[in-house]
This record gives C-alpha cells, sequence and structure tokens, in this order.
C-alpha cells in the first residue's frame, strides 16, 4: 500500500526517529514550550523561547536553529541555566522560512534534550501575523542576537558560562565553534531531509 506524501507533513516524531541514539541518552522529560507550529517570528525583534523540564541533573543546555530545506545550523547560545526556562532571541538577517525549529542538546557530549515544533521565520520587511503575547520576550531574561546564514562552522552568538547558572549575569564567553556530535547528526540528517518525502498517515 502507498502512502501519499509531503514535504511540508514535517513530523516531529520522526524526526524525533532519526536521531536515536541521542534522544535515548537524554533526560525523562524535557519539552520546548515556544516556538509552537505556525508561529511567525519577525526579524529585529527579541522572541522568547521557552521550555519546562522535569530533571535536576540538568544545569546548562545549548540551544540551536535548524531547517529542513538548508543543511547547517544557526548556534544560538551556549550554557544557558535551565532554571531560566527561557531565553529572548532577536534574528537579523537570517533567511526567511517555514521549516524552521529550536533544538535544545548538550552540544559536547552529543545529547539532544527536545526539538521545538516547525516554525516560520519572516521577511525582514513582513509582520507577524501570530498574536504579539504568544511570541512576546520575557523581559526578566536576557536576549541574544543571531545574524546570518545557518552553517556549520558558524560559532555561538552568546556564551552564559556556569557562572550564569548562579545568578542572572551575563557571560561573554570566548565563542567557541561548537563542532558537536549532536550537531554533526543534526547537520546531516537536516540536509537529507531537504529533500525527503514525509509520509502523511
Amino acid at each position: 500500500m502507498r502512502f501519499p506524501f509531503s514535504r511540508k507533513a514535517l513530523g516531529i516524531s520522526a524526526l524525533v526517529a532519526l536521531i536515536p541514539t541521542s534522544l535515548a541518552m537524554g533526560p525523562s522529560y524535557f519539552h520546548i514550550r515556544k516556538p509552537v507550529q505556525k508561529d511567525q517570528w519577525d526579524q529585529g525583534k527579541p522572541h522568547a523561547v521557552t521550555w519546562v523540564h522535569a530533571v535536576d541533573n540538568i544545569d546548562l543546555i545549548d540551544i540551536e536553529f535548524a531547517r529542513l530545506s538548508t543543511a547547517g545550523l544557526l548556534f544560538a547560545a551556549r550554557d544557558v541555566p535551565t532554571r531560566w526556562g527561557a531565553l529572548n532571541i532577536e534574528l537579523n538577517g537570517v533567511p526567511p522560512g517555514d521549516d524552521y525549529f529550536v533544538v535544545c542538546l548538550n552540544a559536547t557530549n552529543g545529547i539532544v534534550y527536545s526539538i521545538s515544533d516547525p516554525f516560520s521565520i519572516l521577511p525582514p520587511s513582513s509582520s507577524s501575523s501570530t498574536d504579539a503575547n504568544a511570541i512576546a520576550p520575557d523581559p526578566s531574561k536576557p536576549t541574544v542576537t543571531v545574524t546570518g546564514t545557518p552553517n556549520p562552522t558558524q560559532q555561538w552568538a552568546q556564551t552564559f558560562g556556569p557562572q550564569a547558572a548562579g545568578a542572572m549575569s551575563l557571560v561573554h564567553g570566548d565563542h567557541h565553534i561548537g563542532r558537536s556530535i549532536a550537531s554533526a547528526v543534526l547537520c546531516t540528517f537536516v540536509g537529507a531531509l531537504a529533500g525527503t518525502a514525509w509520509i502523511v498517515l
């Protein structure tokens, strides 16, 4: 029996199935709450990435952006304290598309904790139709500015470091290039998925 195919039918469960080794090593519960499917992010404005988790042994996470149609990643923030529950991201000069998703992971050992729903990044001249309150930034959290095109050699836009886990302080890191196992896996599969049809059940 043949199933109809659609590239737009992005299933997060299908993506998760592609990287079972990394996710099997992850915590029992870690969920990205925002962005959600059909959210539209304006460029030049901060929007909040939010999450919730139910484990105590994960103090820091790394946040990346990936998309289906282009191989490569946007390295947004490294060593973000999980207790914050949110981080504001401002995008500038990022290619627009409706196939972006956020990845929360440990880029050092390759453990992927959670992958968001797919969402859209609009061209600079466009305005979001998403309810402003739904994608509003969290004024109590720092804002990281991400620029440029996704690629596997990009530096981290911001590194916070372990010091931030104990206090709300902005720690400027050395912008170490995140060439991790998880990043390599995501680059490989995201690049492959750009030309892959998805089964619609």
